[in-house]
């Protein structure tokens, strides 16, 4: 695979398909397919309550802790964010964000690769962003925060529970005015978005959107990128993140936007794979990317 920028590494398309060990990493488990799997009661209840092997990545207080923000819905981030965070300040809301994933670890962008998609979106300098997988909005309100005057984003969200905290969330951080939540999966939405997107630019048909992130199911984001291609929202110059694209990896992603194959001029963006089982004592963290790709 090409690439075109230094502070990148190019990794080949093959390493998720042509080896039975690689393909192992490659190809997600059921439960890891989901972004909004069983974290908020299988995952969540076996980190706080499974003992030592949970308590070696808490901090201290940790008992205290979850006693006073126990953790069994998506929402019961909001009473500990209104506590740890200021109103209309989207960097402490990251930062509660943050605080929250340490006990309760969760998918979320997290800090290494928020900064170096924040990177992207600056030499982009997008009007236009489109998130596909919002989870409880970290990427959304750091996204948000970064936009130009007159950018605006819509992000989609297959689980209500997860949308409706999304939307709080960018509400206290003062940047509902910017994002639009849909609660709806990636291949229902195309319409909307397209909508959206010739909304933005005032300009009509034929306009697809700047910068189209996807973060959600993995198996989605090859079938989805191609309807989004179909309906003219992904367009010649388009950039098109896609997260986790090594581990656990996107089946069929990275031939497909590989540069060799004449579609998109993509590199990659190596970074640790946000999330630890930090409850599993054979856990070792895992080696990601994320996938920039121009359509040409």
């Amino acid at each position: 695979m090409r690439t075109s920028a230094a502070a990148t590494t190019p990794v080949a398309a093959s390493q998720c398909s042509t080896s039975n060990a690689r393909e192992s990493a490659c190809q997600p488990s059921r439960a890891l397919r989901r972004r909004d799997f069983t974290l908020d009661v299988v995952g969540l209840a076996a980190f706080a309550f499974a003992g030592p092997r949970a308590s070696r990545a808490a901090p201290v207080d940790s008992g205290d802790f979850y006693a006073t923000w126990p953790y069994s819905k998506p929402s019961d981030i909001i009473p500990f964010v209104e506590a740890n965070a200021t109103r209309g300040d989207p960097a402490s809301v990251l930062k509660a964000y943050d605080l929250w994933r340490e006990y309760y670890p969760q998918y979320s962008l997290g800090k290494e690769k928020t900064a170096k998609y924040a990177d992207v979106l600056r030499a982009r300098d997008p009007m236009t962003v489109v998130e596909i997988g919002t989870f409880l909005g970290y990427s959304a309100i750091s996204t948000a925060s970064g936009l130009r005057d007159g950018g605006r984003m819509m992000c989609v969200e297959f689980e209500p529970r997860h949308a409706d905290v999304a939307r709080w969330a960018l509400d206290f951080a003062s940047l509902s005015d910017k994002v639009t939540v849909v609660t709806a999966a990636g291949s229902a939405a195309v319409g909307t978005v397209k909508d959206f997107v010739e909304g933005v630019s005032g300009q009509g048909a034929g306009v697809g959107v700047d910068v189209l992130f996807l973060d959600h199911a993995k198996e989605r984001y090859l079938p989805d990128l191609k309807l989004y291609e179909d309906a003219g929202v992904v367009v010649r110059g388009t950039t098109v993140v896609a997260d986790n694209v090594i581990y656990p990896g996107a089946p069929g992603w990275l031939e497909y936007v590989d540069s060799t194959a004449g579609r998109y001029d993509t590199r990659l963006i190596e970074a640790m794979f946000e999330y630890d089982q930090v409850w599993n004592e054979n856990w070792e963290s895992q080696k990601d990317a994320l996938s920039v790709s121009v359509k040409l």
